[in-house]
C-alpha cells in the first residue's frame, strides 16, 4: 500500500506505488478536468473563488475526455463581444427614402437606395432587416 491510501483502504491488500494508487487516479478535479488530484489540491487553480468553467475541457463529460484521450487546457476567453444592434425599417422606397434624409444622407441619382441604406447600416455595424 502507498501513503496516499494506507488511511483509507485499509484492507486493500495489493501492493502499489503512488502513481499506480488506484484512489489516487479515482480522484478528480475539476478546475482542470484531470484525474489524479482533489479540486482543492490543484496545482492550476484559477483565481477566481467560483465554479464557472475555466478550461473548455471542463465541459466535456470525464468520460470523453478519457476516451478520446483528451488532454489539453484551453482556457476560456469570458470577454464578451457587443451585441449587434439591428436597424428594422419598412420595404418601401419612400421609407428608405425618407429615413436616409433624416439622417443628412445625400443619395445620387442613379444610385439605389437600398445599397446606401445597407452601406450605412454596415458602418455602424447594425444588422439591416426589412419589414413587410
Amino acid at each position: 500500500m502507498c501513503s496516499l491510501c494506507k488511511e483509507v483502504l485499509i484492507d486493500f491488500s495489493i501492493s502499489h506505488t503512488e502513481k499506480m494508487c488506484p484512489l489516487r487516479n479515482s480522484r478528480y478535479c475539476s478546475n482542470c478536468a484531470k484525474y489524479g488530484h482533489l479540486t482543492k489540491k490543484c496545482p492550476n487553480k484559477p483565481s477566481k473563488n467560483y465554479t464557472e468553467p475555466f478550461y473548455l475541457e471542463q465541459l466535456i463529460s470525464a468520460q470523453n475526455i478519457k476516451e478520446f484521450n483528451i488532454n489539453t487546457m484551453t482556457p476560456i476567453d469570458f470577454t464578451r463581444k457587443e451585441e449587434q444592434q439591428i436597424l428594422e425599417i419598412k420595404d418601401s422606397e419612400y421609407v428608405i427614402s425618407t429615413y436616409l434624409e433624416s439622417q443628412s444622407i445625400k443619395v445620387p441619382k442613379g444610385t439605389s437606395k437600398r445599397n446606401i441604406l445597407e452601406n450605412y447600416a454596415k458602418s455602424l455595424n447594425k444588422r439591416l432587416i426589412y419589414l413587410k
